[in-house]
């Protein structure tokens, strides 16, 4: 199988400049490094070009406006050449055999992807329902490989077939936050497997470009994804019923959820419905990791 390996940038320069070649000289098993540029005002693009003139499988994607990650990621998964793409933010530190580790994974066909371990940080999604919304929390058994509830679009493997057929990132939930919950929970529910894996260790320096965003931006994005996250991905009429009674209690405790709601309802009606080819139900979904 051919492996692409895809790094998101936007305004990263002082990233690609600590990572970059890093990753280039870890993903040996690649084919080739794409750095997807996300319309960088900085020195990004003229750095990324100097570094092509060394590493002749570094290829360069620059959009001509700013797409947001998942718009991004989905472009530059569309333009790879890989059976297995390899999805990393431009702050990830790979260390060696990160993607060697994960192959063993894609002899089973059913496999989606495989998310890699944050050393100090290693942990699997778990997610549960709660308070009328998913919930998600770390795993505990971080010793040996796990089922996972979602792969990190800054941190995995995944098998790019199955990521168009679902559409990849549902931009829905642009500019960021909960696109790779969505997937994993649609590809779940599609009967396909995520896997987590500890001996795929990268470091996260945890400088991605969010922090160039406000804190009130952040969270308002945050609350309206989480609120479509269930919206555009649950079914069960006893789940809804238990969302929509939250919905009236964080409204009357604090009126401004009235604005979260309006911006949701605003997101679904200007986006298409999501990709999903249901085969588990969403308690047979949440019944897998009620044990985990």
């Amino acid at each position: 199988m051919k492996i692409s390996v895809i790094v998101t940038n936007w305004n990263g320069l002082s990233l690609l400049k600590k990572n970059l070649e890093q990753i280039i000289k870890t993903s040996i098993e690649a084919e080739e490094i794409i750095v997807a540029d996300d319309y960088s005002s900085d020195q990004s693009v003229k750095y990324v070009k100097e570094l092509q003139k060394k590493y002749s499988k570094l290829k360069l994607i620059v959009n001509k406006k700013n797409l947001g990650f998942g718009k991004n990621s989905n472009k530059a998964v569309y333009r790879s050449q890989g059976d297995l793409v390899v999805m990393l933010n431009s702050d990830i530190f790979p260390h060696s055999n990160y993607i060697k580790n994960a192959l063993p994974h894609f002899s089973d066909p059913n496999l989606f992807g495989v998310g890699f371990a944050e050393l100090g940080h290693e942990n699997w999604a778990r997610i549960f329902w709660g308070g009328g919304y998913l919930q998600h929390e770390p795993g505990i058994d971080i010793k040996k490989t796990h089922i996972t509830a979602w792969l990190s679009g800054g941190g995995s493997i995944i098998r790019k077939e199955i990521f168009q057929k679902l559409g990849g990132f549902d931009k829905v939930y642009e500019p960021f936050y909960c696109e790779d919950l969505d997937l994993g929970f649609r590809a779940w529910k599609s009967g396909y497997t995520l896997l987590w894996e500890p001996k795929c260790i990268i470091e996260h320096n945890h400088e991605s470009t969010m922090s160039k965003f406000s804190k009130g931006l952040l969270n308002y994005v945050k609350e309206r994804n989480r609120l479509l996250s269930v919206w555009r991905n649950i079914t069960d009429p006893n789940l809804i019923l238990s969302n929509k009674l939250a919905i009236i209690g964080r409204i009357l405790s604090g009126p401004n959820y009235i604005k979260i709601v309006r911006a949701a309802k605003k997101q679904i009606k200007k986006n298409p419905n999501p990709i999903v080819f249901s085969k588990l139900t969403d308690k047979e979904i949440l019944d897998i990791f009620s044990n985990k």
